[in-house]
């Protein structure tokens, strides 16, 4: 695993420490962070063709996870954006896709 990867959850919870308006504890936001690290990690092995049908499993697993801390740290009900890019992902304003976004990880 690359190690942009393994920082991910740590680029999640910076983003996060500096919104204003969420609702999450801290303990809430890492388990948030953790959880969306390893839902993208797998939403890109499924979107590249390369995962199995357990990865497919795993990420309907986390999808479910992380729908929940979605809303317990204040970011809405969706788990992204139109483009597919995480609540307020500051890679939403540099980057056309999140699929672009995560060729740098």
């Amino acid at each position: 695993m690359r190690e942009s990867i393994k920082n991910r959850p740590a680029a999640i919870r910076w983003y996060l420490d500096r919104q204003d308006d969420l609702s999450a504890d801290r303990a809430t936001a890492y388990r948030y962070s953790l959880t969306a690290s390893q839902w993208e990690a797998t939403r890109l092995l499924v979107d590249s063709g390369k995962g199995t049908p357990a990865d497919d499993r795993r990420l309907a697993d986390l999808g479910r996870a992380l729908s929940v801390l979605t809303q317990q740290v204040g970011l809405g009900e969706d788990l992204t954006d139109p483009r597919g890019f995480l609540p307020r992902d500051p890679s939403r304003l540099i980057d056309d896709s999140w699929q672009e976004a995560a060729a740098g990880w």
